[in-house]
């Protein structure tokens, strides 16, 4: 077993109708005005906005509406984000979404506190030092980015999909509701599916060490998500099912599955170009590669 470090700061509220303690939990940690972070408008067509809005509004909580992130989230949007919360002076972002919209709200976050580009963080010109705390309201499950250190964002110029990872990046809290993955549509589902199972195979799949616990974990973790991912994308309003795939979407992606392993992350290394050049749903750019990775490393 390798030495590690294992830090999880992120306060999860799991379960059903959480997202309507959102304005509670964000008063009591005594923010007044937030940045609202979401996508395409799929969370107004669920109803999930005017609920977080409503628990906003009875809590005082002063709101800078930002939607529009994209999948494989945007530098423009960010940079464009950025400015407006410095503008606006907001305390804290709040990510309403799946892992893009999360990601994009921890590059807000960081680039907010910092004086140059926020492109000089994934291209390691420079390394976060402070940045605004983030909370999210997570609605698929798929990229873990509700309990990680890590974000990616994609420079449309350059055509490249870059990360980074950092303390900096991990959520103050997390609420999540299961039941809002009902609403996912069956393509989506299995693509944040695979990214769980590859998120958890990245770290497992590294010969040559001994690690018995966190081996069992990861095993464990993946026959859920085999047993449970199959039945949601037949039937999406299996409760029990969906709590079972999102809950095993922020185990895998939190470092535990790594605790004295390490990782690889080749197969989402390669997956990311093909994200950023053909806009590639993430967890379908992972299922391309994945097979000839692991052909390549079986010989």
């Amino acid at each position: 077993m390798l030495n590690f470090e294992y830090y999880t700061p992120t306060k999860v509220f799991f379960g059903k109708g959480r997202e309507a303690q959102t304005g509670e939990i964000i008063a009591n940690y005594g923010y007044k005005k937030i940045m609202l972070q979401y996508g395409k408008g799929s969370i107004k067509k669920s109803g999930l906005y005017d609920e977080v809005m409503k628990s906003l509004e009875e809590n005082g909580i002063e709101v800078v509406l930002m939607g529009g992130v994209a999948p494989n989230p945007k530098l423009s949007f960010v940079r464009e984000a950025i400015r407006i919360a410095r503008e606006e002076k907001v305390e804290m972002i709040l990510a309403v979404g799946g892992g893009s919209v999360i990601d994009s709200s921890k590059y807000t976050a960081s680039g907010t506190k910092y004086d140059g580009d926020v492109w000089d963080f994934p291209t390691r010109k420079a390394t976060p030092a402070d940045a605004l705390p983030v909370g999210c309201i997570l609605t698929i499950s798929a990229a873990g980015s509700e309990m990680s250190d890590s974000a990616v964002l994609t420079n449309t110029v350059l055509g490249k999909k870059a990360g980074i990872g950092t303390e900096f990046n991990r959520c103050r809290f997390a609420v999540i509701n299961p039941e809002w993955g009902a609403t996912l549509p069956a393509y989506q589902l299995a693509a944040g599916i695979t990214d769980i199972m590859m998120h958890t195979m990245e770290r497992y799949f590294i010969p040559g060490i001994k690690c018995d616990l966190t081996d069992e974990i990861a095993e464990g973790l993946l026959r859920t998500v085999i047993k449970n991912g199959a039945v949601v994308v037949q039937d999406p309003s299996d409760y029990d099912a969906m709590a079972e795939v999102f809950w095993a979407s922020s185990l895998s992606h939190n470092n535990l599955t790594e605790c004295g392993r390490g990782k690889d992350f080749s197969v989402h290394k390669l997956g990311h170009p093909l994200s950023a050049r053909f806009g590639v749903t993430h967890g379908a750019s992972l299922a391309c590669v994945w097979g000839a990775w692991a052909a390549t490393l079986y010989r």
